[in-house]
């Protein structure tokens, strides 16, 4: 039934992937598939930055100009940054969960860092050697303008009042 959906194997994997894990949530404890998952979650960024990591150096050598690069370093960092992150979520976890770990600016660090990734994802498509095209502009505007809508929201709320 999947097959005929998508003819693609990727696809089929990944649903095929996503269903597996809610099956198996059904019998192995949270913590524990949380554990395994941050484990093999940084297993394959360790591997994808290692791997990405020659063509990401070559892209800084090179300026970096064209959107084929662009991408290069966006694979890199994002994989980059999701390594670094599960190594604080393991430590993290492993002792205790220490508040004021949750309360340093280091939790804000990750999704920084993957705005800066995204950004490098979004202008991709419109690097024209040293500018970028109006239709990039635009994509990045509109990510950073809902992200923030969504911020003033939650600010907003966070505000007492009376």
């Amino acid at each position: 039934m999947i097959r005929r959906l998508s003819p693609n194997r990727a696809v089929v994997f990944a649903v095929l992937a996503f269903l597996a894990y809610w099956i198996a949530s059904m019998f192995v404890p949270a913590l524990i598939l949380r554990d395994v998952f941050n484990s093999l979650a940084f297993g394959t960024a360790i591997i994808i930055t290692v791997t990405w990591g020659p063509a990401a150096f070559r892209a800084l050598r090179e300026s970096a100009d064209t959107g084929e690069w662009q991408l290069v370093l966006a694979i890199f960092l994002v994989w980059f940054v999701v390594a670094c992150q599960r190594v604080y979520v393991i430590a993290f976890n492993a002792y205790g969960r220490p508040e004021s770990w949750s309360d340093s600016a280091v939790s804000g660090f990750w999704p920084y860092s993957f705005l800066i990734a995204g950004l490098l994802f979004l202008s991709a498509p419109g690097v024209d050697g040293d500018r970028f095209k109006s239709n990039a502009v635009w994509a990045m505007v509109a990510a950073v303008g809902i992200g923030a809508l969504v911020a003033g929201i939650l600010i907003g709320a966070a505000i007492p009042t009376g």
